[in-house]
């Protein structure tokens, strides 16, 4: 909290009025559910608001880009912009990290996505996790290394993403499924089993139940497509006996 005080004054020039803030959350805390960000961008847009400033004097990306500024300058944290533009934008999106655009002027294409099309997906999560940024701070140094085999793998991920766009909007579900599962098997062969921990367990799991399944982010939970009308009743027990929570009953979009 206290770190988005200080970017907002230094981005809007306003030393915040006296105020109190009260948080509440219904995300469960590091679990790769965006929890942090999701807090640090509600209360950024909360000071503008309390400080007299129209929300829509900055753009959505220009949010996301302040708040990713909390995380990395003043918490020093290894982050990026995929948690923050979904929540800034407040809808799905495809996100275009094209090296050329982000050199060049700074930012990606980003794509708004039709929440309609989109199956029945679940969720699973552990009930605590660890600091994500200690799960990415090695990659972040692979990637200012250029290490070959991490160059490669995220080629791969980006396909994937752009691949899984075309079968949203073609409501190609058996395509998106084995998508969502090449993603984890890449994730998994850039990261390494250790570092997967009980995710990696967790997604076993989902598979042996007849779904796909992947990471939501850093760890600690996992989403995917609900295959058949009995799933939900058969995964909530199985997650359960591992200590984790079920939920099918998933809105996407705000």
């Amino acid at each position: 909290m206290q770190a988005t005080l200080t970017v907002f004054e230094n981005r809007f020039g306003r030393s915040p009025r006296s105020l109190r803030a009260e948080v509440s959350t219904t995300i469960p805390r590091q679990v790769g559910l965006s929890g942090s960000s999701a807090i640090e961008t509600a209360f950024m847009l909360s000071l503008m608001a309390y400080h007299d400033l129209e929300l829509d004097s900055i753009s959505a990306r220009e949010l996301a880009e302040l708040v990713l500024k909390i995380e990395t300058e003043e918490l020093g944290m290894v982050a990026g912009l995929q948690d923050r533009l979904p929540q800034s934008y407040g809808c799905m999106l495809h996100m275009d990290f094209d090296e050329k655009l982000m050199i060049n002027r700074g930012y990606g294409d980003y794509t708004e996505l039709d929440t309609g099309i989109l199956p029945s997906l679940w969720v699973a999560h552990a009930q605590s996790g660890e600091d994500s940024g200690k799960t990415h701070a090695n990659i972040a140094k692979r990637w200012q290394e250029k290490d070959s085999q991490m160059i490669e793998i995220i080629g791969h991920l980006r396909d994937c993403a752009n691949q899984g766009r075309k079968a949203i909007e073609s409501e190609n579900l058996a395509q998106l499924a084995s998508l969502i599962d090449t993603n984890f098997d890449l994730r998994q062969e850039l990261f390494g089993e250790e570092a997967l921990g009980e995710t990696l367990t967790a997604v076993k799991l989902a598979r042996s139940l007849g779904s796909c399944a992947k990471q939501c982010g850093s760890g600690g939970s996992i989403f995917g497509i609900i295959p058949d009308a009995d799933f939900a009743e058969i995964a909530a027990a199985a997650f359960s006996e591992i200590g984790w929570s079920f939920c099918d009953d998933i809105e996407v979009g705000l």
